[in-house]
C-alpha cells in the first residue's frame, strides 16, 4: 500500500491547484437545470460520462432505467373573495392537473403542517386547499415537504399550497412522491404572498381558484459509473452525488456542487489503481429530485452485488460557509471513526448520527448499509434550503474557495476510509433499520409519505 501521508498531501495540493471543479461547475450548471427527462440532463449524463473516461477510471458505463417524467405547463391561483388578486404559483413536481375549469376552493391555513396544524383544521378540510409553510413546527420540527403534503391528502385536502418560509419572493419546488403522480393538485408560492394569504384568511374566509396543467410520459434516463479498483478490491466504498436539478433553475448548490466535488475525487483518485485496500466506485445518480427515485433504482438493481459494500458516501449540497462534516446516518461506529480521523488530520469536522431520509444515502440505509452524508451549512436549522429549489439556487451562490474546501475534507476522509485497515461499519439488519429510524422519531413522517416499508 502506497504511504498514507504522501498519498494525501499530493491530493490536497491537486484539490487546491487545478481549475477543473470549478469549471466543471461552470459547464453544467451552463447546461441547464438537468432535470429528468430534459435535454439538458442527456447532455450532462454524456459530459460525465466522457469525464471519467478521461480520467481514466476503470469500466465506465451508464446504468439505464425507466421512469416516469413530469413537465410544469401553465399555472394560475387567484383569489375570488373577498377581492379578487393573481398569486404567482408554480405546480409542485408530480403535481396532476386540475380538471376544467379549475379547481375552486376555500384557503385553510395549517402553519407549518404538523399533524397537530392538520387535526386543528381538519373539519374544514375536506373542502379546502391546505396551505403549509416550509419552516419548522412550533416544537422546532422540521418535517419534509411530502409529509406536509401526504397530512393534506389523509385530511381529505382538495389541494395544497406550499409556502416558502424564507423571504425574497422566492417560489420552492419540490416533488411531492416518488416517481409516480400525486393524487391532489400542489403549487409552490412566495414567503410574501403567503403571508399575505395567511392574514386575509385570519380576518375572513378565502375562496381561491387553481387551475393547472401538467403532464407525464413513461421515460429513459442512466447513472453514470466508474471504478478506482482497490487491491485486494473485495470491498467498495460507493461515492455518489446526483447530477439532476429541478427544471426552474441552474441547480448549483444542489446539486451541481455535489457532482462537481465527485468529478473531482474521481480525478484525483484515478491515478490510485491498485493502490488502495479497497475499491471506489462513483456514482453520478440520475432523477434524484424526483423523490430519491434513482438512488433506489440502484439499490433494486444491485440487490447481488450490495454484500461488498462497505460505504456509501454521498455528495448532496455539501458546500457551504459551515463547518464541515458527516451525517452518519444512525451508524454510530462512522461517526466515532469521523471523528477519529478528524483528530488524525487535526481538522475539526462535525460528525453526528443525524438520519437524511431525503437524499440517495437514504435507499442504501434501508438496504442497511452503513453510509454518510458531507455537511457544509452554517445552520441548517436557520438555514433550511437557503437557495435551493428556487430560480435562485445559481452558480453565483457557489464559493470557488468554499468549494475546494469540500473537495478537500472529502478527499483527506474518503483515502482514509478507503485504506482504514480494519472494518468500516457494520451491516444492518432490516429490523435494525427500522429500530433507528423509530429513535430518530421518523416512522410517522415516513408512513405519510408512503416511506415506510414495513408491517408497523
Amino acid at each position: 500500500m502506497a504511504d498514507l501521508l504522501t498519498l494525501e498531501n499530493h491530493l490536497i495540493g491537486e484539490v487546491w491547484t487545478s481549475v477543473d471543479i470549478y469549471r466543471h461547475l461552470e459547464t453544467l450548471c451552463d447546461l441547464g437545470s438537468r432535470f429528468g427527462g430534459t435535454l439538458s440532463e442527456m447532455q450532462a449524463r454524456e459530459f460525465l460520462f466522457q469525464q471519467f473516461k478521461k480520467y481514466g477510471l476503470s469500466g465506465v458505463h451508464l446504468e439505464d432505467f425507466d421512469f416516469l417524467s413530469w413537465q410544469r405547463g401553465e399555472c394560475r391561483l387567484k383569489t375570488l373573495s373577498p377581492s379578487e388578486r393573481e398569486i404567482p404559483a408554480i405546480a409542485l413536481v408530480y403535481s396532476p392537473s386540475t380538471t376544467e375549469p379549475g379547481l375552486e376552493a376555500y384557503l385553510i391555513d395549517v402553519g407549518a403542517g404538523s399533524d397537530g396544524d392538520y387535526q386543528a383544521q381538519l373539519a374544514h378540510l375536506p373542502e379546502g386547499i391546505a396551505m403549509a409553510h416550509s419552516g419548522p413546527d412550533r416544537k422546532g420540527r422540521w418535517l419534509h415537504r411530502r409529509e406536509k403534503y401526504g397530512l393534506a391528502v389523509s385530511s381529505g385536502a382538495r389541494a395544497f399550497i406550499f409556502v416558502n418560509h424564507q423571504p425574497g419572493m422566492l417560489l420552492q419546488t419540490g416533488s411531492l412522491r416518488m416517481g409516480q403522480m400525486a393524487p391532489i393538485p400542489a403549487v409552490g408560492i412566495a414567503f410574501e404572498q403567503g403571508a399575505w394569504l395567511s392574514r386575509e384568511a385570519r380576518q375572513h374566509p378565502v375562496r381561491l381558484r387553481l387551475e393547472m396543467h401538467t403532464s407525464h410520459k413513461p421515460a429513459r434516463t442512466a447513472h453514470v459509473i466508474g471504478e478506482v479498483p482497490g487491491n485486494p478490491g473485495d470491498e467498495v466504498i460507493l461515492v455518489g452525488a446526483h447530477y439532476d436539478g429541478h427544471d426552474i433553475s441552474q441547480g448549483a448548490m444542489d446539486n451541481a456542487a455535489g457532482i462537481a466535488l465527485v468529478l473531482e475525487l474521481a480525478r484525483i483518485f484515478a491515478p490510485l489503481q491498485g493502490q488502495l485496500r479497497r475499491t471506489i466506485r462513483f456514482v453520478c445518480f440520475a432523477v434524484e429530485e424526483l423523490g430519491v427515485l434513482g438512488s433506489t433504482e440502484y439499490v433494486k438493481a444491485h440487490q447481488d452485488d450490495l454484500e461488498n459494500l462497505a460505504l456509501m458516501l454521498n455528495f448532496d449540497s455539501g458546500v457551504g460557509a459551515g463547518q464541515r462534516g458527516f451525517d452518519c446516518n444512525g451508524f454510530g461506529e462512522i461517526a466515532r471513526l469521523c471523528t477519529l480521523f478528524s483528530k488524525e488530520m487535526r481538522y475539526p469536522l462535525q460528525c453526528t448520527e443525524r438520519i437524511s431520509t431525503a437524499a440517495d444515502n437514504f435507499p442504501f440505509l434501508m438496504a442497511g448499509i452503513p453510509n454518510a452524508n458531507q455537511t457544509a451549512q452554517v445552520n441548517p436549522r436557520d438555514l433550511s434550503r437557503g437557495w435551493g429549489h428556487t430560480v435562485a439556487d445559481t452558480l453565483d451562490k457557489v464559493n470557488e474557495q468554499e468549494l475546494r474546501e469540500s473537495a478537500m475534507v472529502a478527499a483527506r476522509i474518503l483515502l482514509r476510509c478507503a485504506n482504514h485497515a480494519e472494518k468500516l461499519g457494520q451491516r444492518r439488519s432490516m429490523e435494525e433499520v427500522r429500530t433507528l429510524l423509530i429513535e430518530q422519531n421518523l416512522k410517522s413522517s415516513l408512513i405519510i409519505q408512503d416511506k415506510w416499508p414495513f408491517s408497523q
